[in-house]
């Protein structure tokens, strides 16, 4: 997977799937995010509600890429309930339970990531979308304040704003 930013603009190589280029995402939006709260670890780590066609595209990132000189580690969470700490949340459309059981959930210092239409509105921070074929995302600057994150300019120059 290659991953370029280019005129601060995220972009990836033209042949890369969908899942690569949001895996692709995923690893750039960690820097554009600063993480203030959250245990002390030595391990980057990005956790999935469920699984997802992004399982291959994210173990390759956490292969071959390290998020401020950390190994990137993978967790899967089965319920709202499993879910243990992570860096990111990545919350699959067809993941099965609804936002905001999941976000009750979460402390702070955790960067949602959702897929599904609506998900930056009812509270996840950065959500994927379609805009005229293209990927996209939604950022909802309001919840990355309330989960004790910080977005960069540049990051919210590129993002889609909601409420």
């Amino acid at each position: 997977m290659t991953l370029i930013i280019y005129g601060g603009h995220i972009v990836a190589q033209p042949e890369e799937t969908e899942p690569n280029l949001k895996a692709a995402y995923i690893y750039n939006f960690t820097r554009y995010i600063s993480w203030e709260a959250g245990p002390e670890e030595s391990d980057f780590i990005i956790g999935e509600m469920g699984h997802s066609g992004l399982d291959s595209a994210l173990g390759t990132l956490a292969r071959n890429y390290l998020v401020n000189n950390r190994r990137i580690v993978l967790r899967h969470f089965n319920s709202p309930e499993d879910i243990d700490y992570c860096h990111i949340l990545f919350i699959p459309a067809k993941c099965g339970y609804s936002v905001r059981s999941i976000l009750a959930k979460l402390g702070k210092g955790v960067l949602t990531i959702g897929e599904r239409k609506g998900d930056a509105r009812e509270g996840v921070a950065l959500n994927f979308v379609l805009v005229n074929e293209k990927l996209k995302f939604e950022a909802n600057e309001k919840a990355i304040s309330k989960m004790g994150l910080k977005a960069s300019s540049q990051l919210l120059k590129l993002a889609i704003m909601v409420q």
